[in-house]
């Protein structure tokens, strides 16, 4: 015989005792499963940090090997942690400083300027990667590159920025390319006025620009620098260079009679004397040559 149809009823739902009892298994598991899931977090935040004492004591006993290990570890359960970031610049400072290994340094710093989001730490990551292949490496087209890439990806807003370009020139002379570096010691004068090294930016532009086989616009430069700086003392070292400069300049002009003057207002105060007494010969020898 057919089931009467039982009207349904509204309001709750009546769970029969199987359903009852998967319901509340499901409910233990996921509390279960939060709890260990927070306790494994707290383990492994709490083992990151005995982690990096051990690695910091690796470190003081000169196991700098040993010391990568474990500070490697605490990189990988962190990954982009504060304390994994700490790991990682451990490790490049590490390769740089104490092993010498700067290849292996360069790499641990582009993976600490990938992990990171904090600003600062992105832009010291790479400013150590051009240190490295300017100073360490004597590769000045390669840290060239990465200063141009530092003031590409921050701007002239950090607050060293003044002291990247200043550098960032130095390393396009040292590479050759001369009118590069002009165009980032005029970027530097534009953008920092009244920044204290301007005037021996100034000279290095008038240089960059000898260097460029410009003469008719290193003149001015050497110029203007002895007329803004000539009969102060803090800066007459600074005068006989660009005294010296503009000897060359006009000695590149072909304007031999300009450059003697020029060589010889340097003379008193010149660093290297004997330089100077060589150009001067050698342009007097030219004069006479011309004479006859």
């Amino acid at each position: 015989m057919a089931r009467p149809i039982r009207p349904r009823v509204k309001g709750r739902l009546k769970l029969g005792p199987v359903m009852l009892d998967q319901v509340l298994a499901s409910a233990r598991r996921l509390i279960l499963a939060s709890f260990f899931g927070l306790t494994f977090l707290a383990c492994t935040m709490g083992g990151g940090e005995r982690q990096v004492e051990f690695a910091e004591e690796l470190y003081r006993q000169g196991k700098f090997l040993s010391a990568i290990e474990e500070y490697s570890k605490v990189v990988n359960y962190g990954q982009r942690s504060p304390l994994a970031l700490k790991a990682q610049e451990q490790i490049a400072t590490i390769y740089e400083q104490n092993l010498k290994d700067f290849s292996r340094a360069i790499r641990a710093y582009r993976d600490l300027h990938q992990r990171a989001d904090d600003k600062k730490v992105k832009f010291l990551a790479r400013r150590a990667i051009a240190r490295i292949y300017q100073d360490q490496l004597d590769s000045a087209g390669l840290a060239a590159e990465e200063f141009q890439g530092i003031i590409a990806e921050f701007g002239l807003t950090e607050p060293d920025s003044a002291e990247i370009l200043l550098t960032w020139s130095k390393s396009l002379m040292d590479a050759g390319r001369f009118k590069d570096a002009c165009e980032v010691l005029g970027s530097f004068r534009k953008n920092f006025p009244g920044n204290k090294d301007g005037p021996r930016a100034l000279f290095d532009e008038g240089q960059a620009l000898l260097a460029d086989r410009r003469p008719d616009e290193a003149k001015p430069i050497f110029q203007e620098i002895i007329a803004r700086f000539g009969g102060q003392a803090s800066y007459s070292q600074l005068v006989s260079e660009a005294y010296y400069g503009l000897g060359n300049a006009n000695e590149m002009r072909d304007d031999l009679e300009a450059a003697l003057v020029a060589y010889r207002q340097s003379l008193s105060t010149y660093p290297n004397r004997d330089v100077i007494e060589l150009k001067i010969r050698r342009v007097e020898q030219r004069k006479k040559e011309r004479r006859l």
